[in-house]
């Protein structure tokens, strides 16, 4: 009979989950969380694997709209499609982007990884209501205040360990976050990206992929990026 909450070793579970791609990816990209979440949500993940391809983990959630019959483009996944397919000399147009997310984006034979600093989803930042099914956090300032530091330092850890060449990290309200990832770099501002290039990676960070203000500005990340590596990021 299974219980009621998660155990410790369950939450351990969840805590480690690291993405979807492949550490070894040139690029990676790093947001704060996913959105979503409950109670079976979680129970389902516990299937994952540290690392997981993205059809199948969504396969596990139960969610297969984005890569099987019509093919849903998911608006954030659509940012990061776009700049993999410019970044690779490939076309942008909307049946590429689908494709490229049905077939590349996150899965274990493409180039990307897709991470979050944060692991257990929630319907939105300073929500919880995991108190009796997570019982180990009592609020949402207890969860980020403990697993906060010990996900940066997972994260930064994994990046030095794998090298990618280009950190993306979305969402302005997170870059502080995203910054404790490279304590050994120095951030500059260029229009309304972050820079930050260190020996192993180059770290950008941007508004959200589908904030307003990132509207026709997908292309000026790739521009960013070919300036300050001077190459063609092959998939």
């Amino acid at each position: 009979m299974r219980s009621e909450h998660l155990t410790d070793e369950e939450l351990e579970r969840l805590l480690s989950f690291v993405g979807y791609g492949r550490g070894e990816a040139d690029v990676w990209f790093l947001g704060m969380e996913e959105a979503g979440g409950g109670e079976d949500n979680l129970r389902a993940r516990l299937q994952f694997e540290p690392i997981e391809d993205l059809a199948r983990a969504h396969r596990i959630l139960g969610v297969t709209k984005h890569h099987t019959g019509q093919r849903v483009i998911q608006p954030t996944w659509r940012g990061m499609c776009y700049i993999m397919l410019a970044l690779e000399g490939r076309p942008t147009d909307r049946e590429s982007i689908r494709r490229y997310q049905t077939e590349w984006l996150g899965r274990f034979q493409g180039n990307t990884l897709l991470c979050e600093l944060m692991p257990i989803p929630k319907p939105r930042i300073g929500d919880w209501g995991y108190e009796s099914f997570i019982p180990q956090f009592r609020s949402a300032e207890e969860y980020y205040g403990v697993v906060k530091p010990w996900r940066v330092q997972l994260l930064g850890r994994l990046i030095r360990k794998y090298q990618p060449k280009v950190v993306i990290g979305y969402g302005k309200g997170h870059w502080d976050a995203y910054q404790a990832l490279f304590p050994e770099i120095d951030f500059e501002r260029e229009d309304i990206f972050l820079i930050g290039t260190g020996q192993e990676s180059l770290a950008v960070l941007t508004p959200h992929l589908t904030a307003r203000e990132m509207n026709r500005r997908l292309g000026a990340v790739v521009l960013l990026i070919h300036r300050y590596l001077g190459e063609t990021i092959v998939g």
